[in-house]
């Protein structure tokens, strides 16, 4: 299952509004900060350009190619 963007970053900010009620105990506020730092990482994961993690693209080295297009006459 893929989690958009949108809905980690509602999650993030439900999170943070929870770690800021002063009923919490400590084990729940360490759960809490656990959560967010794991939903911070697949945030900035997410956020980078260009990359598609485990998914990418993969293209073919044409080594003939190379030496074809070289001026040496390999």
């Amino acid at each position: 299952m893929r989690v958009s963007l949108e809905a980690l970053k509602q999650t993030q900010a439900f999170y943070i509004w929870e770690l800021k009620k002063k009923s919490l105990t400590e084990k729940e506020r360490n759960k809490f900060l656990l959560a967010l730092k794991s939903i911070e990482k697949l945030i900035k994961e997410r956020e980078k350009p260009g990359e598609k993690g485990k998914h990418k693209k993969f293209i073919a080295y044409d080594h003939k190619a190379v030496f074809r297009d070289s001026k040496r006459g390999y």
